[in-house]
């Protein structure tokens, strides 16, 4: 079960502080619906232990969290994977920074998510609605970490 996810939103701190916010594992992975633990592993990598449920079934996934592509201050990228329930993700997710008209920052983001094994097939259907929603708080929490006006976000897949 494969699922794209795309949307922008703006921030009212500048660019380069925008970048270091959401190219930091450390700061960027606490936004993360659900989210419960971090261990860092290297500067790029950390481990990100999040709730996961879907419909009755609920439990913990370790999310192995790396930055692979940084071009400050305009793109940071992470590639992630990990196991849950029987069954495996990998997903991909990136933020392309401009410059906003009248002044703060701009982002593009991008998400890809790749799931495959028991818990596609018990609860496949749940999955979508369930992703949309924590992409949704995710930017949300994003958008609040990095500004103080509470700018407007959208969110399409």
């Amino acid at each position: 079960m494969g699922i794209k996810f795309n949307g922008e939103f703006s921030v009212d701190a500048p660019r380069q502080e925008a970048y270091e916010f959401l190219a930091d594992p450390r700061k960027f992975a606490p936004c993360l619906p659900t989210y419960e633990n971090l261990e860092m592993k290297n500067e790029r990598t950390g481990d990100v232990t999040v709730k996961v449920g879907v419909g009755k079934i609920r439990g913990s996934a370790v999310v192995e969290l790396t930055l692979k592509d940084e071009q400050p201050p305009s793109r940071a990228a992470y590639d992630g994977k990990g196991k849950i329930m029987g069954s495996a993700f990998n997903m991909a997710t990136s933020f392309d920074l401009e410059e906003a008209e009248g002044g703060g920052t701009l982002v593009k983001w991008a998400g890809d998510l790749s799931m495959f094994g028991k818990l596609v097939a018990l609860a496949g259907g749940l999955i979508r609605p369930i992703a949309k929603k924590d992409i949704k708080r995710l930017v949300d929490a994003l958008q609040a970490a990095m500004s103080t006006d509470g700018g407007a976000s959208s969110a399409t897949g």
